[in-house]
């Protein structure tokens, strides 16, 4: 069962001729990364350290855990729930494991470089996908089971909730810069509601209504 190579066993001469190389050290450690990024989802290995997550938490998804990787206690064996595959990201030293609907279930960060190598997997939550949709345009893909529609209706009316406390508290002062955050709140409360409306969220008012105090009404819970 193949795994990212341990790029601190490296030759210490091979290390010094390739920071040499074009771009120098700079481009050296770059290369590292990518290598070490296409060499952790083309394996059979995940992270051994978990952030913010258990090894129970990856068995109930389906992973089936495997030892650590011999000599190298920074990989452990696992196979992945039948349908997730690892994906690179656009970053060297993020990659994802996603599920059948595409969806980023579990984040993977691995620094290759030799003089720091270091690796751990965290699994995303509703609320971070949530997020992470907002930010990349994207509109979240509902199932029966994890993003169900009431969860992320939830997670959207928190976020709304949020952003537009933010707008009242900077609409309180005159700086540019306060003008600045009170429009950027505003725009992301509107995000949140426009794609709250998109998935249906229930009429009659914001995306908040079904729970609990709309703080576009002043507080006041919508009938």
């Amino acid at each position: 069962m193949n795994s990212p190579r341990d790029t601190t066993k490296t030759d210490p001469l091979l290390l010094l001729a390739d920071a040499m190389g074009p771009g120098g050290p700079s481009a050296s450690i770059e290369r590292w990364e990518a290598q070490g990024q296409q060499e952790l989802v083309n394996s059979e290995t995940i992270p051994t350290w978990i952030q913010g997550g258990s090894d129970d938490d990856l068995t109930a998804l389906g992973f089936q855990l495997g030892e650590v990787v011999e000599d190298d206690p920074l990989f452990r064996r696992a196979v992945l729930p039948e349908g997730w595959a690892r994906v690179p990201s656009d970053h060297s030293m993020w990659s994802h494991i996603v599920d059948p609907l595409g969806r980023r279930r579990v984040a993977m960060f691995y620094k290759a470089a030799p003089y720091d190598r270091k690796a751990h997997i965290s699994l995303n939550t509703v609320y971070s996908y949530v997020q992470n949709c907002l930010y990349e345009g994207t509109t979240p893909v509902l199932d029966d089971t994890w993003a169900t529609r009431e969860d992320v209706l939830k997670v959207l009316a928190e976020i709304e909730t949020y952003e537009l406390a933010h707008v009242k508290e900077w609409s309180g002062h005159r700086e540019d810069y306060a003008r600045e955050y009170e429009a950027e709140a505003r725009e992301k409360a509107a995000q949140c509601a426009q794609l709250a409306d998109e998935l249906g969220a229930p009429t009659g008012g914001c995306s908040c209504s079904e729970f609990g105090p709309c703080p576009a009404d002043g507080g006041a819970a919508h009938e």
